[in-house]
């Protein structure tokens, strides 16, 4: 099972990558010769849906689903923020699960953001437990007020592992 998720895992990033490749070209040119223009749209308030897959060990795996909100700031080409979120779990073993996590990351170019995050989770596991959250992502725009995303969630002692999409959107144009 860990072997799929490893290749889930590296499917996944290759996918966004190569979407973000996309979107990169779609910026157009820098704006100054030396360095690339990067505006402040990043920053601001947003909120949106994921949809996703989880596993638990080796012995249990479903689809999850959720919503999430946060607040992003913006320093250059860096970005950093708070995100909360909760997701209803088809795992036989979780009913759902949220989270609390500072993220940070840095734009690659004006639409495409890699970043890290880390916090607290809450995961219904028979009772609900606290854990300790970590994470990977790509978030690209497609349009000013709306991003999507790739993203690796870890559950470090309810050995929890989730991949999942995202959708955002801008809450303060």
């Amino acid at each position: 099972m860990k072997m799929l998720r490893r290749g889930l895992l590296a499917l996944a990033v290759s996918a966004g990558m190569a979407a973000g490749a996309t979107l990169v070209a779609a910026d157009g040119p820098s704006k100054s010769p030396g360095r690339p223009y990067v505006p402040s749209a990043w920053q601001g308030l947003y909120g949106g849906v994921h949809l996703g897959h989880g596993e638990v060990g080796n012995f249990d795996d479903g689809l999850l689903g959720g919503i999430q909100i946060g607040r992003n700031w913006q320093s250059g080409n860096i970005v950093y923020g708070l995100e909360g979120d909760i997701s209803i779990s088809g795992m036989d073993h979780v009913d759902w699960m949220a989270t609390v996590r500072g993220r940070l990351g840095y734009l690659i170019s004006p639409s495409i953001l890699l970043y890290g995050t880390a916090g607290l989770g809450l995961v219904n596991f028979g009772g609900t437990e606290t854990d300790f959250v970590y994470g990977l992502g790509i978030e690209g725009k497609l349009t000013p007020t709306t991003t999507v995303r790739l993203e690796y969630l870890g559950f470090a002692d309810t050995e929890i592992d989730i991949i999942r999409v995202g959708l955002n959107f801008k809450l303060n144009w």
